[in-house]
């Protein structure tokens, strides 16, 4: 259908923005000149995004239909540093909400109380988000039976009413299994997995590896104050900081409305500890204003970048305090020598970060000008590269450690990546009580001194990180640690 769309379904977009037609008021303003320019490229934008989201609906929903009765298989692989991806362009279990809501196990369980749980709580969740405690998403699930019905019974008569969701085609998806599995009882097995996903994984293991009680607390590591506490919010926090830091200084005090936005705090806390740039984070940030209608100016966008990563380091100090570390540490191998980074994982696996330079041929054509040939099979080590990416691999490499170290021997239905798991109902508490042991095992020691050691840098030449005083059993106790 021409411009329809429900969250992540975009059927085909409208007509494509037309080109030109700058009016002459303009042409005579250098500035509304550029403003215009702009605008207009954000509308071509907005149109080509909008068309690949509608080819890939369509693809998806193509491939659906094609195995809509039949068993499939999904491959992964496993890169460098030991994280699982798919291998699939699209329909897989890590992909938009739509697709998502397309898949299910082949094999199914049978719901009892504690299945049950997880069940309401996944309906709730779709629905209203994970921000809320699993007291309040069950409780939203029992109080709305009646809309959950009368949304499975009738799905399109009943659009207005499910896609206002948080996630609505997960959301479409879990009224329809959980109307002919609990209510009706037309089918005996519930075989929709369902999700959790770490929350903020990179700070919950640098938190944890230095037993620091703050950045383990705002990682949802440590057990909720009361029973039905809705969980911890990293980002909000750090956008909670950046406002009150904003206040106390004139010159951010302008930015205060951006900072109400979720997704302005997620690209500056993710991309920062994952190793990305100044530029990626501030893309990412524009990104959200943009999907929230709140339209930025580049400076200011950039500003917020600043701003929400001062806040980031006094939220998380001693997190952030293991990046520059682990900075330094690989700074301290190459003045031993060393021109690539090797250690090992707690799971036994040998990580070898190395990064070469990419030696470019500049080639000058008859029509496209200048082009740049890269040579990507260099020898010579570019060590800049490789100090400013071993933060972000190590964290990865613990969390892919992490999922190893869980589910090695698992033999229950599962889909996993990075730091999400998905499998049935029946089986999310004891996938959470691996989780929570694997976790404890892999951070155990002082991970951050057993790297030193293994990179050959000696405590004379990089004091090693003292730990703080958390103890690491609390973790059993969290709640929260996969939202």
């Amino acid at each position: 259908l021409k411009g329809f769309s429900v969250g992540k379904f975009r059927g085909i977009p409208f007509d494509r923005p037309a080109k030109g037609g700058k009016p002459d008021y303009v042409l005579e303003d250098d500035e509304l000149s550029k403003e215009w320019n702009r605008q207009k490229s954000d509308e071509h934008k907005e149109y080509l995004k909008s068309e690949n989201l509608s080819r890939r609906t369509r693809q998806a929903t193509a491939m659906a239909v094609e195995y809509q009765y039949k068993t499939f298989y999904i491959s992964w692989s496993v890169d460098w540093r030991g994280r699982i991806y798919s291998q699939q362009s699209w329909l897989h279990p890590q992909s938009s909400d739509y697709e998502k809501s397309l898949l299910k196990f082949r094999d199914g369980c049978k719901l009892n109380d504690d299945a049950l749980y997880w069940c309401r709580a996944a309906i709730g969740a779709a629905y209203c988000g994970t921000r809320i405690s699993f007291a309040d998403r069950i409780k939203w699930t029992e109080e709305h039976q009646n809309l959950i019905q009368a949304v499975a019974n009738d799905p399109l008569s009943s659009i207005p009413d499910w896609e206002v969701a948080k996630e609505p085609w997960q959301f479409l998806q879990l009224c329809l299994e959980w109307n002919d599995v609990v209510i009706t009882k037309k089918d005996k097995f519930w075989k929709i997995p369902l999700g959790a996903d770490a929350t903020a994984s990179g700070l919950q293991l640098l938190s944890a590896m230095r037993r620091d009680p703050v950045g383990m607390k705002y990682a949802n590591l440590l057990a909720p104050e009361a029973n039905d506490s809705a969980p911890e919010d990293a980002y909000m926090k750090v956008l909670a900081e950046a406002k009150a830091m904003a206040e106390k200084d004139s010159g951010y005090t302008h930015l205060i409305p951006y900072l109400q936005y979720r997704g302005v705090g997620k690209p500056a806390v993710m991309l920062s500890v994952y190793g990305g740039s100044a530029q990626s984070i501030y893309e990412g940030i524009r990104d959200a204003l943009s999907e929230a209608a709140v339209s930025v100016s580049v400076a200011d966008a950039r500003l917020v970048a600043t701003l929400v990563a001062k806040a980031s380091k006094k939220v998380f100090p001693a997190a952030y305090q293991a990046l520059e570390w682990l900075k330094k540490l690989a700074r301290k191998a190459h003045d031993n020598g060393s021109t690539s980074l090797t250690w090992s994982t707690p799971t036994d696996d040998v990580i070898h970060c190395i990064k070469n330079k990419i030696e470019t041929l500049e080639i000058y054509t008859t029509f496209n000008g200048k082009v740049s040939i890269g040579d990507f099979n260099s020898s010579e080590p570019d060590l800049k590269k490789e100090v400013s990416s071993f933060p972000p691999s190590f964290v990865h490499c613990y969390d892919a450690a992490l999922m190893k170290e869980a589910f090695t021997d698992w033999q229950h239905p599962i889909a996993l990546i990075h730091d999400c798991i998905k499998v049935l109902p029946s089986d999310m508490d004891r996938a959470l009580d691996r989780i929570r042991d694997a976790f404890v095992s892999v951070v155990a020691g002082d991970p951050l001194a057993r790297l030193a050691d293994d990179l050959g840098v000696t405590e004379e030449q990089l004091p090693r990180l003292p730990q703080l005083k958390q103890d690491l059993s609390c973790v059993q106790d969290s709640k929260y640690m996969l939202n």
